[in-house]
């Protein structure tokens, strides 16, 4: 799999959170395995994850949304230094303000942004899925808090609290065929029938 080394290590030296590799290997293989060509990302960070999709998969579009400036900057400046600024578009948003006003339909939504609003964003991003369409969420376990192996932090209770109602949505929600893996922090995917 093509990664670019730099963004990994300025990812990781300023602790900025990007997808693990075994997270983005099933990412790639998922959107290769179902020919997925349309692909919304929430949560750019630094571009790593959509670089990463944009390289290894016959994906021919992501849309990616980054909430922070900084992150925002220099997620689009990674993606001009990779010449994928025609395949990928990064917007600078709220990840509710677009999930709300947009119009277009995606074969895949990757879901790894604010962890306690995925239960939010959920009715909105069933509404973009063209038929067939995927949802992989990442971080369902957050370090273990979610699976009870750690105690839950004072500051991530609302958060946890979220991503257990995510949970619950997902795998009760007849229109979705859903699946929760112990690859990475926990993935989510889940097919609309």
């Amino acid at each position: 799999m093509k990664i670019n080394e730099d963004i990994r290590s300025y990812g990781k030296e300023n602790r900025v959170p990007i997808t693990l590799d075994d997270t983005l290997i099933f990412l790639c293989d998922t959107i290769n395995k179902y020919d997925c060509k349309t692909i919304l990302e929430i949560g750019t960070a630094i571009g790593y994850g959509c670089i990463t999709m944009a390289n290894n998969t016959t994906c021919q579009h992501i849309d990616t949304l980054e909430i922070d400036e900084n992150r925002y900057n220099i997620a689009v400046t990674n993606i001009k230094n990779e010449r994928l600024d025609k395949k990928i578009t990064t917007y600078l948003t709220d990840a509710m303000d677009y999930l709300k006003n947009c119009a277009k339909k995606y074969d895949l939504v990757y879901l790894d942004g604010a962890k306690g609003q995925y239960i939010n964003y959920l009715p909105y991003i069933i509404n973009l899925l063209n038929p067939n369409g995927i949802i992989i969420a990442d971080n369902l376990h957050f370090h273990g808090m979610v699976t009870g192996e750690i105690p839950v932090s004072r500051g991530c209770r609302a958060m946890i609290k979220g991503l257990h109602r995510y949970i619950d949505a997902i795998t009760t929600d007849t229109r979705l065929d859903t699946k929760i893996l112990g690859i990475g922090d926990g993935v989510g995917i889940s097919v609309l029938k």
